[in-house]
């Protein structure tokens, strides 16, 4: 069967030819003849109806914090003033007359402006024998005297106790006018003898320091005799400063002249209760009721003027 093929090519090419060229043209008819593919054409679905648009909700407002800063105020800064102890103490403190009659040259030379109210005043000289500071010593306890004695003296009588009038309290009270009972000399023996144990026991521990004995004092704690051994013996502080008002030196310094003049005007003050007492035979209350009600006409002026009416 290939040699007949081959004899087929070989051997007859125009008969391949014919057969070709009609294939060629059979082919030709048939594409003629055949109807075109149907166009497939797609169908469009229908459009959907356009959704109308949601009007947008107005969005919440949140609410707005607002933050208050506030600023706080700076921390005040305190000064701690410095107590001006120049006017009080040393060669230009105040002195007893004003500047222009008197200066630190007239005023003797143990008068340094060392001591609590020193103002330069010595008219009698007590002071020349170097014992100064003795003298201050005494007078300080006799100012603190004086401060206690002239409210005891007044209060009592212008509240109308039973032996107010301090001309009279002994006499009172050894009548037994004042609601006692039992012998006078007992009561007696008993306001004395607490007074000499305790006012002679303070005496000998401000004047040794280093013997007193322990103790508790409110708001200082315990204490013992060494926490005075260097501290002023008549303006110790320390623990016997029990609300710390003398909580600096310079805070002390100034307490001590505060205290010295009004122990001064104190001391006067009982002079003249004492004097008052003599004259009038009443006590400072009294007086004072008295003067008040009528000025001008019961003073030390009047007590003491001599009746001058004419006799017809």
């Amino acid at each position: 069967s290939q040699l007949r093929r081959y004899n087929a090519h070989v051997f007859h090419p125009q008969q391949k030819h014919t057969n070709t060229t009609m294939a060629v043209t059979v082919n030709a008819l048939f594409k003629k003849s055949a109807p075109a593919p149907a166009k497939t054409v797609k169908k469009t679905a229908p459009a959907k109806k356009a959704v109308p648009a949601k009007k947008p909700t107005p969005a919440k407002k949140a609410p707005v914090t607002v933050k208050k800063t506030v600023k706080k105020a700076a921390p005040v800064k305190t000064t701690v003033k410095t107590a001006d102890l120049s006017k009080w103490y040393g060669p230009q403190r105040k002195l007893y007359l004003p500047s222009g009659l008197l200066t630190t040259a007239d005023i003797p030379s143990y008068l340094d402006g060392k001591l609590a109210g020193d103002y330069g005043f010595d008219p009698l000289g007590l002071g020349a024998d170097g014992a100064i500071k003795q003298y201050r010593v005494a007078e300080v306890i006799h100012a603190r005297w004086a401060m206690l004695a002239v409210p005891g003296i007044v209060i009592p009588e212008a509240l109308n106790i039973a032996g107010g009038d301090w001309r009279e309290t002994g006499k009172v009270f050894l009548e037994g006018s004042t609601g006692r009972f039992g012998p006078a000399e007992l009561w007696l023996g008993i306001a004395v003898a607490p007074l000499i144990v305790l006012m002679g026991g303070a005496e000998k521990f401000r004047s040794d320091p280093a013997s007193a004995p322990s103790g508790f004092v409110p708001f200082k704690g315990s204490f013992t005799g060494k926490d005075f051994a260097k501290l002023d013996p008549i303006n110790p502080g320390g623990p016997l400063d029990f609300y710390n008002v003398a909580a600096t030196p310079q805070d002390l310094e100034i307490l001590k002249v505060k205290e010295i003049k009004n122990g001064r005007l104190a001391m006067i003050a009982m002079l003249g209760v004492f004097v008052q007492g003599a004259t009038t035979g009443e006590g400072p209350a009294a007086n004072w009721g008295k003067h008040v009600a009528d000025p001008f006409g019961y003073n030390f002026v009047t007590l003491n003027a001599v009746d001058r009416t004419p006799v017809l």
